[in-house]
């Protein structure tokens, strides 16, 4: 439909033209051969046009014949109705633009970032955690209603929504999500988890995948689809409650810890990588622990080592483990502490790439 306005748009504007045209050389052929001509040529003619349709009016160009007259006349008329219709095309394409931008059709440049693929309270609370912890995020989002809200509560520096079919996949692109960290694939059905998960390996086979099942059953089949991570709802929740059941206070610890640490009195439980220059590199996980604790006052509960780009979890490894460039430290730390181990470590908290040359 938008379509059609826009052609039928066009051609009235190249009709308009053409008459326009048409009367404009009339006009000079009817008034350059009169005495008391003013209009006699077509710069004259372009000027008297222009200050006529613009409704300023000068008055020291004006047609003296009754042809020139009349064609001065129609000019007159019909100045109004151009400059509005003007003033609507101009109205639309400016509109047009916004909501484009609006509704991310321009595409955003995120590297590194989380894409969240579809919308609800549950996303809305992950997304409000890693923007917490510093990350930026890319939601796709099927309702074109739900975004300016978004945007009321996010910042566009770090948050960025797309209006987009979950199903259509070159859309995709405008998230960036080539350059993706992870994609997180919020849809409603299990089924459709699957589908869109190997449509979209389908273009973008290195993508990382995370998703929480309705279906624990399905883990395996969702592992062999080739997703990095795979979370059930009815598991988290069920462990959660039995701890609170019979160790309470565990189990408050544990969910505190699950938050991000904003001040001295949250504490979360953050991963840091190991780069080259960083000063434990080459030091054992004893000499780690025990500086970390003097100097910043964080305990180390753990580390990750890559073989061969799989990720293996060392719980409390043993001290005369060397920790080596590539390697992962695991910290409970507060508000405080979080951004000094930060700049120690020339890195912020959470995966890094590969491919980051920091």
């Amino acid at each position: 439909m938008l379509s059609l306005l826009k052609k039928r748009q066009f051609i009235w504007l190249v009709l308009l033209g053409a008459l326009y045209i048409h009367l404009f050389v009339v006009l000079v052929e009817a008034e350059k051969h009169h005495d008391k001509a003013l209009i006699k040529g077509f710069g004259d003619a372009a000027w008297y046009v222009l200050v006529t349709l613009t409704t300023v009016g000068y008055g020291d160009m004006y047609p003296v014949t009754t042809t020139g007259k009349i064609i001065g006349a129609v000019f007159l008329v019909s100045s109004i109705g151009i400059i509005g219709f003007l003033i609507s095309i101009l109205s639309t394409w400016f509109h047009s633009l916004q909501e484009r931008y609006m509704l991310g059709y321009n595409g955003t440049s995120f590297n590194n970032h989380v894409v969240i693929i579809g919308w609800d309270n549950f996303a809305r609370a992950v997304a409000e955690c890693l923007l917490a912890a510093g990350r930026q995020v890319a939601v796709v989002v099927n309702d074109k209603d739900m975004i300016e809200g978004m945007y009321e509560n996010f910042s566009r520096k770090n948050f960025f929504a797309l209006y987009a079919q979950y199903d259509h996949i070159p859309s995709l692109a405008k998230v960036n999500i080539a350059e993706a960290s992870l994609v997180f694939l919020n849809v409603p059905q299990d089924t459709d988890k699957l589908i869109a998960i190997l449509n979209i390996k389908q273009v973008h086979p290195e993508t990382k995948f995370l998703v929480v099942l309705e279906q624990t059953q399905l883990k395996e089949t969702f592992f062999g689809a080739g997703v990095t991570y795979v979370l059930s709802k009815n598991d988290i929740a069920a462990k959660l409650v039995a701890s609170y059941i019979f160790e309470p206070d565990v189990a408050r610890f544990n969910n505190d810890l699950l938050s991000h640490a904003l001040t001295n009195n949250d504490y979360d439980v953050q991963e840091y990588k190991v780069l080259p220059n960083n000063p434990y590199s080459g030091k054992t996980y004893g000499e780690v622990f025990l500086d970390i604790k003097q100097q910043y006052g964080c305990i180390t509960i753990g580390m990750v080592k890559i073989h061969d780009g799989q990720r293996f979890l060392l719980k409390v490894p043993a001290d005369s483990t060397i920790v080596e460039a590539g390697d992962y430290l695991i910290f409970i730390l507060n508000g405080e502490q979080s951004p000094a181990i930060a700049e120690v470590f020339h890195v912020p908290e959470g995966v890094v790439p590969e491919s980051d040359k920091r």
